[in-house]
C-alpha cells in the first residue's frame, strides 16, 4: 500500500496542528460513547458546582393502624452528603519538526484525541475499583465503610437493626453453591423499617482472572449435582445458565479474587453503591481551562521545541447506599 502524500496531510504550522486535534477532539465527542461497568452499576453525571449535596433516602413505607386524624408522613432526603471534586490531568506532547516533516508523528498526533477521550473513560473506571478494593471511603447511607457487617437499616436511629453486604471469608466464585449461599445471604438486607428490602442480584464482578472460568461454569446446561454420592456422577441442570446473573468483567480491579454482587433492579430504583460527578461549566472561559492547548508562542514550546494539548478533568466519587452491593473475598 503506498503512503499517504505527505504534502496532503502533513500540517503546515503549530496552529494548524491544533486545528486538526481540535477538530478531531469535536468530533470523537459526538461519537456515542459506550457505558462501562461504573455507570451501568452505579450513577454518572454532571455538576456545575466544585461540591454538591447528595440527598440519601430510601422510602420504604409501611401501613399501620391510624392512630392520629393526621396521619404519618416519611421526609425524602432528611441527611445530605457532599461530594467535591477534585483537578486530574493528562496530555500529549510532540516536537514540532517531527509533526511537520514525519506522516507517522502526524498520524499519531491525528490520533490523540480519540486516545484521550478513551482515557477519560478508563480514569472513571479505575477510581472506583481502587475505592472499592481498598473498601476505606465511608457511605453516605450511615458512614461506616461501604462494606461493612453491621450496616444500619435505619441511620437515624443507632439502635436499629443491622443488615451485612460483606463475606469475609475466602469463596471461590466459580462454584455454583457459593454463588447460592452468598446471594441468599445478600436477600437479607433490610429497609430503614427493619424488613427484607427484597434485595436480589442480577449481576457479578469479578476481576479479568476469574472472567473466563465462571463464564465456562454459568454456559454449561449440566453441572455436577452436590448431592451425589460420588462427585460428577450425577448430573443436574445449571440453575445460571438461564441468563438471570449477568457476569461483569471488571478489568481495573488490582484485586484478582475478591467479587461482587449487584442488584441492578434496586440500583435502577436509586439505591446506588455509588455516584461519579464531573465538573461541567456552560461558561465559555471553562473550555480553555479544561482542555489547554500550547502552541510556538508559549513557554511550553520555547523550553522544549514541543507543542501541547493538556487535558484537566474535574471529577468526584462518594459510595452512598449498601444495600444493592456485596463483596465477598475470593480465593
Amino acid at each position: 500500500m503506498a503512503l499517504l502524500n505527505p504534502a496532503t496531510t502533513l500540517p503546515t504550522s503549530s496552529q494548524d496542528a491544533l486545528e486538526l486535534w481540535d477538530e478531531r477532539y469535536n468530533a470523537a465527542q459526538l461519537l456515542a460513547v459506550p457505558q462501562t461497568w461504573v455507570d451501568e452499576l452505579g450513577e454518572v453525571h454532571a455538576t456545575p458546582a466544585l461540591t454538591t449535596k447528595y440527598p440519601m433516602s430510601i422510602l420504604s413505607l409501611k401501613f399501620e393502624e391510624t392512630r392520629a386524624l393526621e396521619g404519618r408522613f416519611k421526609t425524602i432526603g432528611e441527611k445530605d452528603v457532599e461530594l467535591t471534586v477534585v483537578e486530574y490531568d493528562d496530555g500529549i506532547e510532540i516536537e514540532l519538526v517531527k509533526l511537520l516533516t514525519n506522516t507517522f508523528s502526524a498520524k499519531r498526533w491525528a490520533d490523540g484525541p480519540a486516545a484521550m477521550i478513551q482515557a477519560e473513560q478508563l480514569f472513571k473506571l479505575k477510581l472506583i475499583a481502587d475505592a472499592l478494593v481498598a473498601n476505606t471511603a465511608t457511605c453516605g447511607w450511615d458512614d461506616l465503610a461501604l462494606f461493612h457487617a453491621s450496616h444500619l437499616s435505619n441511620p437515624k436511629d443507632a439502635t436499629s437493626a443491622t443488615f451485612s453486604n460483606v463475606q469475609t471469608t475466602g469463596k471461590d466464585v466459580a462454584d455454583l453453591s457459593v454463588l447460592e449461599a452468598e446471594i441468599t445471604l445478600m436477600s437479607d438486607v433490610l429497609d430503614v423499617n427493619g424488613d427484607a428490602l427484597g434485595i436480589m442480584p442480577t449481576h457479578v464482578g469479578v476481576p479479568r482472572q476469574k472472567y473466563q472460568k465462571l463464564r465456562n461454569l454459568l454456559k454449561q446446561d449440566f453441572v455436577p449435582s452436590a448431592a451425589s454420592p460420588v462427585a460428577g456422577v450425577t448430573t443436574m441442570r445449571n440453575p445460571y445458565n438461564d441468563g438471570s446473573l449477568t457476569i461483569v468483567p471488571m478489568t481495573q480491579l488490582t484485586d484478582v479474587n475478591d467479587f461482587y454482587l449487584f442488584d441492578m433492579n434496586a440500583i435502577m430504583k436509586g439505591v446506588v453503591p455509588w455516584t461519579v460527578a464531573k465538573l461541567a461549566l456552560s461558561s465559555p472561559g471553562f473550555d480553555s481551562l479544561s482542555l489547554r492547548r500550547f502552541d510556538e508562542t508559549s513557554d511550553h514550546f520555547k523550553k522544549t521545541g514541543k507543542i501541547a494539548v493538556s487535558q484537566h478533568v474535574f471529577y468526584g466519587s462518594k459510595f452512598l447506599f449498601p444495600h444493592a452491593i456485596r463483596k465477598i473475598a475470593g480465593a
